[in-house]
């Protein structure tokens, strides 16, 4: 074989995953179930358990009533992935859309748009982990979600959690504490002001938060019992308050959030965060109230 022929079977190659990358995830065996459509995304850190997390939730919408269409996002480079295909007319295939992504993901602001909109129309909205490093660059969205990432909790810490609403489809399951091992978040209380510009930015990657976080617009579910957590050696919440984990309305649609979703081993093996992230699912789906 010739270098020629090489470089020729090398650029037909790249051609070919090109074209593979352009084209929409295809959408799962249609039924009369509800769909869900799971994007996955590594703008600014690419966790471990992205693939860990298509694959269970696939598995549970198997068992949990509805269908999951995925983009494997975990597969693709960051500066390869094409999101031109989300439109206002590809989410309406979809009752919700579910999030583990971090980063501005590439999309216009109308392509952003489209998503408040769907939701704003009735469509679900869930967030997993790194969804509230998300779209820095646009604050609607931020709102819609609840807030911005501000800094960690630690990686791979034993938490206790107060489950503050036990009535919900996410939380039914728990009693009224909930000790578990994963990373958790703090998330921004005030706004990025361009009068103090090394405040109110995240702590990893020195991103303003655009919209500060408030528990008037969010019902938390779940939050660190600080008196049952050690959190010695960490950057500590000025107001004591970590939330982890809520639900909202906006407009017509629904939209829950779990900080839950770093450790691999949360996706594969922990059995009650699995039924905690089925129910907000079912929530955010309208399957259930």
């Amino acid at each position: 074989m010739t270098i020629s022929m090489l470089k020729a079977g090398t650029a037909a190659t790249l051609m070919t995953l090109t074209m593979v990358l352009m084209i929409p995830p295809a959408l799962a065996q249609q039924s009369d179930l509800p769909r869900l459509l799971f994007l996955t995304y590594a703008g600014l850190y690419a966790h471990p358990s992205l693939a860990d997390a298509e694959r269970v939730v696939t598995q549970l919408g198997q068992t949990g009533g509805f269908e999951v269409t995925t983009n494997q996002g975990y597969a693709v480079a960051r500066d390869a992935m094409d999101l031109s295909y989300i439109t206002r007319e590809y989410l309406n295939q979809f009752d919700a859309l579910m999030l583990f992504t971090n980063g501005n993901l590439p999309m216009a602001d109308s392509q952003k748009q489209a998503i408040l909109d769907f939701v704003t129309a009735g469509g679900g909205l869930i967030g997993t982990h790194a969804a509230v490093l998300t779209f820095y660059d646009y604050a609607p969205f931020g709102e819609m979600l609840g807030g911005y990432f501000k800094g960690a909790v630690g990686q791979n810490r034993l938490v206790v959690l107060n489950v503050e609403d036990r009535d919900h489809p996410a939380t039914r399951m728990l009693g009224p504490s909930w000790p578990v091992v994963d990373e958790f978040y703090r998330f921004g209380t005030a706004a990025w002001n361009p009068a103090t510009p090394d405040a109110n930015v995240d702590e990893l990657f020195g991103l303003p938060i655009p919209v500060a976080f408030s528990r008037e617009r969010v019902n938390v579910l779940l939050s660190i019992n600080t008196a049952l957590t050690n959190l010695e050696g960490l950057p500590l919440q000025a107001d004591g308050d970590y939330p982890q984990a809520w639900w909202r309305n906006y407009g017509d649609g629904r939209v829950f959030y779990t900080a839950f979703g770093h450790e691999p081993d949360t996706w594969n093996y922990n059995k009650v965060f699995q039924a905690h992230l089925l129910g907000g699912i079912r929530w955010a789906l309208g399957l259930e109230n």
